[in-house]
């Protein structure tokens, strides 16, 4: 989540529009907003904990915003002085992006023949026993890809949120 903040470059923020742009770049991993927006919330209070970033008091039942402390200004600035983006992270992400693409082309694919098939059956209903098998395996690979995009999208965040 640090590094996700870091991204962004924002000078104050709140869990809303955390979450919001959490969403924006990561939407498949979250079924609801209320469980992005709770995870968010989580991550900015062990934050802040950590001394890393601290909340502005605000008006009574606003949302709380939160800004980066000055410990962390400085320790930021001379980190990205000293270390700069590493070549092995960067490789690494072109390697699992270049996965989740190819996997879910041929997620994609998979979801054409069953579609193809299905159709076929409605044309011809005395063939169904005849495409019955291809169906059933594209539409197992179909759910195989969508794991292993599920996986790879995965471990996409938590790389990027380690850069």
């Amino acid at each position: 989540m640090h590094n996700f903040l870091l991204s962004l470059q924002l000078k104050s923020f709140t869990v809303t529009s955390i979450t919001r742009h959490l969403l924006a770049a990561y939407s498949n991993e979250f079924d609801k907003k209320k469980n992005a927006a709770q995870y968010v919330y989580r991550h900015l209070k062990a934050l802040e904990h950590e001394g890393i970033i601290t909340s502005l008091s605000g008006e009574s039942g606003k949302a709380i915003v939160f800004s980066w402390s000055k410990k962390c200004d400085e320790d930021t600035e001379t980190q990205n002085v000293l270390r700069g983006p590493s070549k092995i992270n960067q490789e690494l992400l072109f390697k699992i992006k270049e996965k989740i693409r190819r996997y879910k082309a041929e997620m994609l694919t998979n979801m054409g023949e069953a579609e193809a098939y299905s159709e076929w059956v409605k044309e011809m209903p005395d063939f169904a026993e005849d495409v019955k098998s291809h169906y059933q395996y594209t539409r197992d690979q179909t759910k195989l890809m969508l794991g292993k995009v599920k996986a790879f999208e995965r471990l996409l965040v938590e790389y990027e949120t380690r850069q």
